[in-house]
């Protein structure tokens, strides 16, 4: 196996086997519920999959660089920085330690993408597709490390939750129609996160894998709308795609052997697990935030009603002082 694929799957396979430990807890407690188990495995699957890509950084830095604006200077340098911060950010993840700190930074660094390559190359590239796709795929990424940080800061986040709730279902809900709608309209190109790469030869009713993906996310993209639909719509959408990349992209990554392919085939990986674990994740948030909101308006309906009670109560005592 050459290094290209060996080190980065190394990697995300050493952070994966740390998550997997550090969380056992939360993945193996029969006394929640199976649906939160599976939302846990949502920082486990990301701080796996940019750990992949960190490796990338480390052996295929000179094809990387290209993606650098060619305006920035020491793009390898920045190339090997972003490497460094991918890994540190996965095993923080991982192993739960600093993600108060990690998952803003990483949300950050995904953003800067959004906006300093895919954005520009998007409005160059108008026309092309593809080019779109990249936008709305690192920006969930970016949403979802985010959604990481505002669960670990949940008590600070009460007042501004539903906000935040209402903000997530509608880029989710955005997120999976438009990728529903790139399947219809193109179901000869792999499922799941939209690419330019065709469906392996060997998956057998390609179309209808396609055709089946694209109406499932469509209606979990509707249904991410509501609130009262939203968490289970956008599990379900995370729980698809690491079903994709169990069924159909791992064993590519065991069937590729042509120049570039174990490449190309690990990318998969990663990539659907990371937007897999990036649903989990807002999936989560979604839930607390709303909770918090839910438990904020209580509160408040409950001191309102005391204060009402007390102005009531006050004269009574009053009249039997006097």
């Amino acid at each position: 196996m050459s290094a290209p694929v060996f080190w980065p799957a190394a990697l995300g396979l050493c952070v994966l086997a740390v998550g997997l430990w550090m969380h056992r807890r939360d993945l193996l407690d029969s006394a929640l519920p199976v649906e939160s188990r599976i939302r846990a495995l949502g920082p486990l699957l990301i701080g796996a999959a940019i750990a992949t890509f960190s490796g990338e950084h480390f052996t295929d830095a000179a094809d990387l660089v290209r993606l650098v604006p060619q305006w920035l200077p020491l793009r390898i340098p920045i190339t090997y920085s972003v490497g460094i911060a991918l890994l540190a950010a996965g095993l923080s993840l991982a192993a739960s330690v600093a993600v108060r700190w990690s998952a803003p930074l990483l949300a950050l660094l995904f953003g800067l993408f959004v906006l300093l390559i895919h954005l520009p190359n998007a409005v160059e590239h108008a026309r092309t597709r593809i080019f779109w796709i990249f936008p709305f795929r690192e920006g969930t990424f970016a949403v979802g490390a985010f959604s990481i940080f505002v669960s670990e800061r949940k008590p600070s986040w009460a007042r501004r939750s539903s906000g935040f709730s209402l903000f997530t279902r509608l880029w989710t809900a955005v997120v999976l129609v438009f990728f529903g709608t790139q399947h219809l309209g193109y179901p000869q190109f792999a499922p799941g996160v939209p690419s330019p790469k065709p469906t392996s030869s060997w998956v057998p009713l390609p179309l209808v894998v396609a055709y089946a993906t694209a109406a499932i996310l469509v209606s979990l993209g509707a249904a991410a709308l509501f609130k009262k639909t939203a968490v289970a719509a956008i599990t379900w959408a995370g729980i698809l795609m690491a079903v994709l990349t169990v069924l159909l992209y791992v064993p590519d990554l065991f069937l590729a052997h042509g120049p570039g392919q174990p490449i190309t085939a690990i990318n998969f990986v990663a990539d659907t697990l990371l937007f897999s674990g990036s649903m989990l994740v807002i999936a989560r948030a979604v839930l607390e935030t709303t909770l918090s909101g839910s438990s904020e308006a209580v509160a408040k309906t409950s001191l309102s009603t005391l204060e009402e009670g007390d102005s009531h109560v006050a004269p009574s005592h009053s009249i039997v002082k006097l």
